[in-house]
């Protein structure tokens, strides 16, 4: 197995993590750690990580990456992968001590198997809990709650590969483009129900993403790049599956339009109406979709959640 780890201004995280990796119960591990031009002291923590876990069945490997963006180190890292499996992990996150070992009996159990999905814990500094997974083969439910982030599958090397590995146009929601277009071309999964084989920190840097308006931008070209993903694809349910798309970038719009009522924010405000108005004017845009949007937008504006079971009901 091998594990490629993005870096940026993680000097004070990294070990806490890399402590989790190195008490993996599975070995040989490879470890690909790539610095992603870090201002601290990241790059020097990585090479100190090296040194102080020498093992015979654990490679640390220490490269960087100038271009900014986790997608390009994460591409950096794939690209000097040769096991034959693989898997991505955040540098301020923490496994948990089984996963790796977990992940390759799957693989051993289910020799077909492409993917292997888990779920995670999130960490929001005072409360640990469960993320929300759906155990599904099907491209539809991962659309609607992105079951297929970072720190939960492992796959075939060769498979991220054919795909295109991860999209450096935008550092948003590229974990959820990414699982959209592995499952695109698989359906050869095999999910770990628990327990839960990481957990996610949710620190200052997360939370901020969620609430200014570049890091919705992100989202949102996340959003519009996905939608070309499936069209080029030609997946044989793609017209559905760009509806769903659209469907999330009405919830996008939803939600930045609560943020900009909290901030009283009219940059945000404008923004979310701009990309609502987008979706509700898109040739795929149904007359049944045009008159959920707008129920969805003011039902999810103000907290509502669960709209998406009702969405994979009614769009089709």
């Amino acid at each position: 197995m091998s594990i490629v780890i993005p870096v940026y201004n993680r000097a004070k995280e990294l070990p806490r993590t890399m402590a989790s990796v190195v008490a993996q119960d599975y070995r040989p591990l490879r470890v690909i750690l790539v610095d992603n031009n870090s201002t601290d002291n990241s790059l020097a923590v990585c090479y100190k990580m090296q040194q102080d876990y020498r093992e015979e069945q654990l490679c640390i490997e220490v490269v960087q990456q100038l271009q900014p963006g986790a997608s390009a180190a994460r591409n950096k890292g794939l690209e000097l992968v040769e096991s034959r499996y693989m898997m991505f992990f955040d540098s301020d996150d923490e496994m948990h001590k089984e996963t790796v070992s977990r992940y390759m009996r799957a693989f051993a159990s289910h020799p077909d198997a492409d993917i292997i999905g888990a779920t995670i814990n999130f960490h929001n500094g005072t409360n640990t809990f469960l993320a929300k997974a759906v155990f599904s083969p099907e491209p539809e439910p991962h659309i609607i709650h992105g079951t297929l982030s970072t720190q939960r599958f492992s796959a075939r090397t060769q498979l991220i590969r054919e795909v295109g590995g991860w999209q450096e146009a935008y550092n948003g929601w590229e974990d959820w483009n990414l699982g959209l277009r592995l499952l695109l071309h698989s359906q050869r999964i095999y999910w770990l129900e628990e327990p839960p084989v990481a957990t996610v920190y949710l620190h200052e840097n997360t939370l901020t993403a969620r609430t200014h308006i570049d890091g919705y931008k992100n989202f949102y070209q996340a959003v519009r790049h996905t939608l070309k993903d499936i069209d080029v694809i030609g997946h044989s349910r793609k017209h559905r599956l760009m509806r769903l798309v659209l469907y999330r970038q009405v919830l996008l719009a939803a939600h930045i339009l609560r943020e900009a009522r909290r901030q009283n924010d009219n940059e945000l405000r404008m923004f979310a109406h701009h990309i609502y108005k987008e979706a509700m004017q898109d040739r795929l845009t149904t007359p049944v979709m045009q008159l959920f949007f707008p129920l969805c937008l003011i039902y999810a504006s103000y907290g509502g959640r669960g709209s998406g079971t009702i969405a994979q009901w009614i769009i089709r």
